[in-house]
């Protein structure tokens, strides 16, 4: 067993005594540094794909939260695809709606509860099942309104007297984002990094002093400061991996030990070395590689956090070219989706069509199981409504989503305020 495997193994064990010794309370929060929680969300990704036998149910979320009013439905859209499981498993079922309550509520929360309350009925099984709803976002509008939205969410779950659905949230044990909730109960995700760094390396390479070893040692040891705000340290740690790289020859290992430096940088607040960096990473990865398309959408990112939007389209411009030419189509339609969204505006709304539209010429290239995975039905929501009264363009892409992904392909998009 690796020795993260061992640390998740530990982190199930707590989880169960944790559970079940808080079965009145509506949701559960891990504390930890960065590492910490990071491997909890490891955890929990892991209980999608093993086979438990308390059998729970994981639903893992990590959409934006863009309001009190639209998050549950962005939750309730999300798990028909688990309804749509199930229902092949079992035959004559209710349909299962989205129950519309006749009590006022602050926020939308009731739309995403009373739906897993309804499809615990519905099937005898899971009606025995814990169903927990992880909720992770990347990006949160306003940190206010999801604390309003998380308290009524456990106020409806305690009201209703059901104690086998709950929330689950990760957040840093000292910098918190959710304000103190008597309804959650918090609990310390701890792990040894020390003696982690000491598997790993154990593990990775049974001989000593090898530059392997040696390489992942440098990595975590790197982790380990960054997640306690050593940025010096960190550093120095990165700058020896990407030396030991080199010298095994290790591309990849070297452009990752780059990445992690220009975090360390931005971090730091020192924009002028991560900029350095990325036109270090830029010479070093191998050209029309997966890796480089990564680090151009990376540096994209890296500009927009810094009010760069010009520089950011550059960089997701040079992502899709070579996207497109090695084949990438989905991470293509990824970039020019978010070219379109950042022109998501009353005066460069054509340009944001244009860019939408690139995306379902690309469509037409891919392959139905990439297609599927892809953004293709977000972009092709949003031209419904940008393409405002001409009936004709609405029909003929309604008609080709049809073709691709059947009768309900639309998704749950938030319409911009100026429209």
């Amino acid at each position: 067993m690796n020795p993260v495997d061992l640390e998740l193994v530990k982190l199930k064990r707590n989880w169960r005594n944790i559970v079940k010794n808080n079965a009145e309370k509506p949701m559960l929060i891990a504390l930890g540094e960065k590492h910490e929680t990071d491997l909890f969300d490891g955890f929990i990704k892991s209980r999608l794909s093993e086979d438990y036998d308390d059998e729970d149910i994981f639903l893992i979320h990590y959409q934006e939260f863009n309001g009190m009013d639209s998050f549950g439905q962005a939750l309730f859209e999300e798990w028909k695809e688990y309804y749509e499981m199930l229902e092949k498993s079992q035959e004559n079922i209710p349909e299962w709606r989205l129950t519309i309550s006749e009590n006022k509520f602050k926020t939308d929360a009731f739309k995403a509860f009373f739906p897993l309350l309804d499809l615990k009925k519905n099937f005898p099984t899971i009606k025995d099942s814990k169903i927990f709803l992880y909720i992770a976002p990347i990006r949160i509008s306003n940190i206010e309104e999801l604390s309003v939205w998380v308290k009524e969410w456990c106020e409806i779950c305690e009201k209703s007297g059901n104690q086998d659905i709950k929330l689950v949230w990760a957040e840093h044990h000292t910098y918190k984002t959710l304000p103190e909730n008597s309804s959650a109960h918090s609990f310390r995700v701890e792990v040894d990094i020390h003696q982690l760094m000491q598997n790993t390396a154990a593990h990775t390479n049974r001989k000593k002093n090898s530059a392997d070893t040696d390489f992942q040692q440098q990595i975590l040891i790197a982790s380990n400061h960054l997640s306690k705000g050593r940025y010096n340290e960190a550093e120095f740690s990165l700058k020896n991996a990407v030396k030991l790289a080199r010298e095994q020859n290790n591309k990849q290992g070297e452009i990752s030990a780059y990445f992690m430096l220009t975090q360390t940088y931005v971090a730091d607040r020192k924009k002028e070395k991560a900029e350095d960096t990325y036109q270090k990473i830029f010479e070093e990865v191998e050209p029309d590689s997966p890796l480089e398309i990564q680090m151009y959408m990376n540096y994209g990112s890296y500009c927009l956090g810094n009010s760069k939007k010009a520089k950011a389209e550059k960089a997701f411009e040079k992502a899709a070219d070579i996207a497109l030419k090695i084949g990438e189509y989905a991470m293509a339609i990824e970039c020019y989706r978010i070219i379109g969204t950042l022109n998501d505006t009353v005066l460069t709304r054509d340009k944001m069509i244009r860019y939408f539209e690139k995306c379902l010429e690309i469509a037409k290239l891919m392959e139905p199981s990439t297609r599927e995975s892809s953004s293709l039905k977000f972009v092709a929501s949003m031209l419904m409504i940008k393409y405002e009264n001409d009936t004709e363009k609405k029909d003929a892409l309604d008609k080709e989503m049809k073709n691709y992904f059947g009768e309900d392909w639309k998704v749950s998009v938030e319409k911009p305020k100026y429209d």
